[in-house]
């Protein structure tokens, strides 16, 4: 099943939360997962597991591994369901693997190419993983819209800021159907609280993900997995467990909406 974490503006925490999600959902359910992003710009995304150096010196000069590896070989070749995973690197074995993104430097060039194979790719990863969860760049170009016509479920993020919901519903009403709404770097003393917020726009399904400096840290120093392996079960008491919860929160409502949660509670993983 696809997921694809959109916004309708830049800068709403995007990729932060489906890092957050998607690797709790990696640590503690049994399903194979698949992150990867359509965005032109550098993502947070592989920095965050990957640390700066060896992409910019080591994984990025090898010509087959990442998106633009993928694309060339679906121009000449048929993809098989297994092929995609030839493409991405191992996060967490069996559970986690990142396809990274391009380093074209051409953004015509890259969206054409990507726009004439997206599809093959969606299918090849479907087929292959559990679930695959897409950084998707925000606004409306082809290829993003694409991947959230072609998602089971899109998870809208956005800010605390009330105008950014407006927008969305002024602009985006055709996405409400197959959605889930979620506010990362939440703050509990904004006016604009949850609570107010499903009131004043009548939406039950907004979700959110508290900011937490020791999750933003992690992911600038490309340590998040061992971040989230050391704190995921933590004390009720402790500093971060507001975070966590959002997170559980969050990742269990994504399961729920897709339909696989209930099934997966007898054999949900853990560390």
């Amino acid at each position: 099943m696809q997921v694809s974490f959109w916004s309708s503006y830049h800068q709403q925490g995007t990729t932060s939360n489906i890092i957050a999600t998607g690797l709790y959902i990696a640590l503690k359910y049994r399903l194979s997962i698949l992150m990867t992003h359509n965005h032109f710009d550098r993502s947070v995304l592989e920095s965050a597991f990957i640390d700066k150096s060896y992409i910019n010196h080591n994984l990025l000069d090898f010509s087959d591994t990442g998106l633009d590896a993928l694309i060339r070989f679906i121009k000449f070749n048929k993809i098989e369901k297994d092929d995609i995973s030839s493409y991405t690197t191992t996060i967490l074995k069996g559970r986690l693997d990142l396809l990274i993104g391009t380093r074209s430097s051409n953004w015509d060039i890259y969206q054409n190419n990507l726009n004439d194979t997206m599809q093959l790719i969606i299918q090849s990863a479907n087929s292959y993983y559990d679930l695959v969860f897409i950084d998707t760049a925000p606004g409306q170009n082809n290829s993003s819209q694409t991947i959230i016509q072609n998602s089971d479920l899109v998870v809208i993020n956005l800010s605390q800021n009330p105008n950014t919901i407006e927008y969305f519903l002024e602009n985006y009403s055709e996405y409400k159907e197959k959605a889930l709404f979620l506010i990362g770097k939440y703050d509990y003393n904004s006016r604009y609280n949850i609570k107010n917020l499903k009131r004043r726009f009548n939406i039950n399904n907004i979700l959110s993900i508290p900011y937490c400096i020791g999750f933003a840290d992690a992911c600038i120093e490309s340590r998040i997995v061992d971040f989230f392996i050391r704190n995921i079960d933590i004390d009720k008491n402790d500093v971060y467990s507001n975070f966590f919860e959002g997170v559980e929160s969050a990742a269990k409502s994504i399961l729920t909406t897709l339909g696989i949660e209930e099934s997966l509670k007898n054999i949900a993983g853990g560390l």
